[in-house]
């Protein structure tokens, strides 16, 4: 690792350290600060290299939690609360995560955790079935409204399977 003569990692290299930390997939302002820290950056190169980076726009809080609600939409569905601590865990100020999940619907979210597991429970009578499903949208943070209006959808596709 390139250190400077006085044995510190140097602005330059903390920049690197940067751009390959944001290889993989893009970081909070926070996750990169936390990085950097355990890089053993000096204070100082850490903010100005934080500063440069959003300055050029490369670390974007609010870009960053955009693009995770969508990801975790269309991969892992969850419910606002849940979302909500994953991007706090992440270092996400509360007004960017309230304005990110304004547009999350919890009912459609509900059932794109549950559909594709249908057929592979399919199987079970309807009392596992129920259990299994409220397990499942509880564990992923849905609350028992949303998760009986699921089951009633599920009740609903098993009846008529052609329905949406």
């Amino acid at each position: 690792m390139k250190k400077g003569k006085n044995g510190e990692i140097t602005p330059a290299r903390a920049y690197d350290i940067c751009l390959r930390f944001l290889a993989p997939r893009p970081r909070s302002v926070a996750e990169m600060r936390r990085h950097l820290i355990k890089k053993e950056v000096s204070v100082e190169i850490i903010d100005s290299t934080l500063g440069k980076l959003v300055d050029q726009n490369i670390l974007n809080d609010k870009d960053f939690a955009r693009m995770f609600v969508e990801s975790r939409e269309r991969h892992k569905p969850r419910s606002r609360f849940a979302l909500g601590c994953e991007l706090r865990q992440r270092g996400i100020k509360g007004n960017i995560i309230d304005e990110m999940l304004e547009g999350v619907d919890e009912e459609t979210s509900a059932w794109n955790a549950v559909r594709p597991r249908l057929r592979t429970w399919q199987h079970l009578d309807m009392e596992p079935l129920k259990k299994k499903v409220f397990n499942y949208l509880q564990y992923r943070g849905f609350g028992y409204e949303v998760s009986l209006n699921t089951w009633n959808r599920v009740i609903s596709k098993m009846e008529n399977p052609t329905n949406p």
